[in-house]
């Protein structure tokens, strides 16, 4: 992320990380809500054919391994990376990235082909491991943080669009939110404070990982790092030559990798349950095994023939979350809405007018992501994006609902967002609160 937020300026990103997390925990509480009229062990791809029918279940599909390919391939591209570079600092071997990419995978990946409570195990070990040495690393490098790299404005208004699409997808745990139903057993209070605070922790995180680096990086410097492709790795060097003290590369280069550690366990376990319920594998040893192969051998193939790809992966992935984050939470509630009007606020006039800002927002996602180079394909109408935009503009609602039911998922805090714009071709306006 602060690659991505180079020369945006820490005032920008803080901005961008409080709406786009509003935002996201908005459609995943959306996506909540729908479950509670469905059975906890229902995937999202069954989701999809039972409310929006063949041709939703294929756009749901198509984006869904869009983005947790994407998103697995930059974990594994990136973990894989500091991994090599860890074992040769510490062990004095000579192991080329490739070697650290294939050991991650084939560690990583028998995690969670174990099974969801091994993943959580070792999620929760990590995570707070990770903590610790957040507070280890923000101590270190607090005498290295400088106002003046902190009050840096964007130099020009296109870095701040193209940080964008990578801090939004940093807030997409929507293709893990299946995965984490079924392993609660469906129970909504629980899920709705699951969702609220742990998606606000990783928001905490992530403020203070932009103060520590930010701070204490100045602006000529990231733009070398960014000139260079320097990638994760170009990133702790920069640290290193800044604080020049063993002790925070150590900290920093621990809190880099469990970070992706940590992202990679979430990620991919959403992936793997969602091929297993695609291909209707069996939970069986033969089955789990069959599903890690189909999970993990693309995105491996990727982080091998394209080493530096962390990046550029995760902002491809920004393309298809818009989608999945915001249009389908959309679409599946009214759905689920019409078919339960006996439901707090799911009453006729209610479910007819909503919608609007999630499809009018994706769109001008795509378009506005197609245009960052070096982020997103180019699409136009006639590219492979525009059956998507024409089956959101078929769906085009009118208002942005609240979350309800049961009196357990109405949130504490106000998610109002406003869209506005007009499918002319060239995409939709979009304002936020």
């Amino acid at each position: 992320m602060p690659l991505a937020a180079a020369g945006v300026g820490f005032t920008v990103t803080l901005g961008l990380l409080f709406t786009l997390w509003a935002l996201m925990c908005y459609t995943a509480l959306l996506l909540l809500e729908v479950y509670q009229h469905v059975p906890a062990d229902m995937g999202l791809g069954s989701l999809a054919a039972r409310y929006l029918g063949r041709y939703g279940q294929w756009v749901t599909g198509f984006c869904m391994l869009f983005l947790l390919y994407a998103l697995t391939a930059a974990y594994i591209s990136g973990a894989g990376e500091l991994l090599a570079s860890s074992l040769n600092q510490w062990l004095d071997w000579q192991l080329p990235p490739a070697a650290g990419v294939l050991i991650f995978t084939l560690l990583g990946g028998a995690v969670v082909c174990i099974g969801t409570a091994l993943v959580d195990l070792f999620n929760r070990f990590l995570f707070s491991a990770k903590i610790v040495f957040l507070v280890i690393m923000l101590a270190l490098l607090m005498p290295h943080i400088h106002q003046v790299n902190l009050l840096t404005l964007p130099v020009e208004q296109g870095l701040a669009l193209s940080a964008i699409p990578v801090i939004f997808t940093s807030f997409g745990f929507h293709g893990s939110v299946p995965s984490i139903v079924s392993y609660l057993g469906g129970d909504i209070r629980k899920l709705r404070r699951v969702f609220i605070i742990g998606s606000f922790i990783p928001l905490v995180a992530y403020i203070f990982w932009q103060l520590a680096t930010l701070g204490s990086i100045d602006a000529p410097a990231f733009t070398a790092l960014l000139a260079n492709n320097a990638g994760l790795n170009g990133l702790l060097e920069a640290i290193r030559e800044v604080v020049a003290s063993p002790h925070v590369e150590l900290a920093v280069h621990l809190f880099a990798d469990l970070a992706l550690a940590t992202s990679f366990l979430g990620v991919s376990l959403g992936l793997f349950d969602y091929l297993a319920d695609m291909f209707q594998r069996k939970n069986s040893v033969g089955g789990r095994l069959q599903s890690g192969i189909i999970t993990f051998l693309p995105p491996l193939a990727f982080a091998l023939f394209y080493p530096r790809g962390f990046v550029m992966a995760l902002g491809y992935a920004g393309v298809a979350l818009a989608v999945l984050a915001l249009i389908m939470p959309a679409l599946l509630v009214m759905k689920s809405r019409r078919e339960h009007p006996q439901a707090t606020g799911g009453s006729p006039a209610a479910h007819r007018r909503y919608g609007w800002f999630c499809c009018a927002g994706s769109a001008s996602w795509l378009f506005s992501s197609a245009s960052l180079p070096g982020c997103c394909p180019r699409w136009d109408k006639k590219g492979a994006c525009w059956p998507l935009v024409h089956f959101a503009k078929q769906h085009c609602l009118y208002f942005l609902p609240l979350p309800h039911g049961q009196g357990s998922l109405r949130p504490t805090f106000a998610s109002f967002l406003i869209g506005c714009g007009a499918s002319t071709g060239c995409g939709f306006a979009i304002q936020y609160w």
